[in-house]
């Protein structure tokens, strides 16, 4: 019983270290892209990455819109 408990333990403890938060979108000069944020970044720190991404890509900073 407590290997079984521990075992759940640890594969939660994996589970949470590893989250992530997948964004897909395309910049503005057509570039899709794929970008990892961490499960603590807020809606607003990912929305500044997108912006500063696409602005260095194709030199326009986009407003960005997030649908959870």
């Amino acid at each position: 019983m407590k290997k079984k408990i521990l075992f759940c333990a640890m594969i939660g403890i994996s589970v949470m270290a590893f989250a992530r938060v997948q964004a897909v979108w395309t910049s503005t000069c057509g570039v899709k892209h794929y970008t990892t944020f961490s499960d603590n970044a807020t809606y607003s720190q990912m929305a500044q990455t997108i912006q500063a991404i696409n602005f260095l890509e194709c030199g326009t900073k986009p407003d960005v819109t997030i649908n959870p």
